[in-house]
């Protein structure tokens, strides 16, 4: 048997490695080696407690990760629960006002900062890009100079028809409460 045999690392060890040196700059390590020389621990003491202080950097990684997607699951949740099933649009209608006023920078930035996953950030940018909607006329309509005093009426008529208004337990019954009000605004020239 050959005992020159080199082990070919697991992907698990190949990505803990990556991780390592993603977070632990070759600067530190240094550090960390002229500390031990300093104290004089053996090189299997300064191992040890190297080895230490990495799984508890990743343990605590992990335990953000964990907590971001956790929060993230939560925000998704409780948005959903909010704009029933007009949550889907209105996430859509977020990221493209993000995408033509922010562009890829802002897209960057939401990302890395992680302020793209606030519960109040979404929120604010789904009913931000909703008030935008709202200025090119009603539902469903293409862009318009005015709607008429008719059409306001009409688009009121039918939102009150619909269960989620009629239905205060309705999952979209405060947004679609919101626009009948805004309509009214409107109607009555109160905007």
């Amino acid at each position: 048997m050959n005992n020159n045999t080199v082990s070919v690392p697991s992907k698990e060890e190949t990505a803990q490695k990556d991780l390592i040196n993603k977070f632990i700059d070759e600067e530190t390590v240094n550090e960390f080696q002229a500390l031990a020389s300093d104290l004089a621990l053996s090189e299997e003491q300064a191992q040890g407690v190297w080895n230490w202080l990495v799984q508890g950097a990743m343990q605590f990684v992990e335990d953000l990760n964990r907590d971001s997607a956790d929060y993230c699951a939560e925000t998704e949740e409780y948005l959903r629960g909010v704009y029933g099933n007009g949550f889907e649009a209105r996430k859509k209608a977020a990221n493209d006002l993000i995408l033509k006023y922010g562009g890829d920078e802002l897209i960057a930035f939401l990302k890395k900062s992680g302020v793209g996953n606030c519960r109040e950030i979404i929120s604010f940018l789904m009913n931000l890009a909703d008030a935008a909607n709202e200025d090119r006329g009603l539902v469903g309509e293409k862009v318009s100079a005015l709607s008429s005093e008719e059409k306001i009426k009409a688009e009121i008529a039918r939102l009150m028809a619909v269960p989620a208004y009629m239905q205060a337990r309705h999952p979209e019954h405060d947004s679609t409460v919101q626009q009948v009000y805004r309509l009214r605004k409107r109607l009555f020239g109160e905007e």
